[in-house]
């Protein structure tokens, strides 16, 4: 009964110098050079003459379900505020089986690009979306396509690693 008086304590004490929190913020790499903090990323292009530039942009890759052959979809979300009118827009990329740095036409229903202002929606018939770099922590490249009577041009895009 004295062991077991003296060795609860002792285990208490182990268990409570072995709980350790991490300091500081992520200590993962940032797609941003010299930002070791901070893994956001940004996606801008020109609309219709006008420059587009996020608040937020994501990258997810999406699973096929009941496929254990390891193929996955690529899709990218940006979102903008106009800080005038309050409108939000979002451009949102879909890439069917995406294998890597190349070229994806925009093909829908395979590969879609599509744009938004509030909540009109506005998908793309042709267009290009062009992965340069598949890095160890970004994906970064560029796009353009006509969704309606909006023209995307000079899209350029760099987004975490999904």
């Amino acid at each position: 009964m004295k062991r077991l008086l003296i060795a609860v304590p002792i285990l208490l004490l182990l268990c409570v110098f072995a709980c350790k929190k991490a300091k500081g913020p992520a200590n993962g790499k940032s797609v941003q050079p010299k930002n070791n903090v901070d893994s956001t990323v940004s996606v801008s292009a020109i609309i219709n003459g006008s420059g587009w530039q996020t608040d937020s942009a994501y990258g997810y890759n999406v699973k096929h379900s009941g496929n254990d052959s390891g193929v996955s979809d690529l899709m990218i979300t940006a979102t903008s505020t106009d800080k005038k009118t309050n409108v939000v827009s979002t451009i949102t990329f879909n890439i069917s089986n995406y294998s890597g740095p190349r070229e994806y036409k925009i093909t829908p229903p395979y590969n879609t690009a599509t744009y938004y202002i509030g909540n009109m929606r506005h998908f793309a018939l042709l267009g290009s979306f062009v992965v340069a770099t598949d890095t160890a922590y970004a994906l970064r490249g560029s796009f353009s396509f006509v969704a309606d009577t909006f023209t995307v041009s000079q899209g350029v895009f760099d987004v975490a690693l999904p």
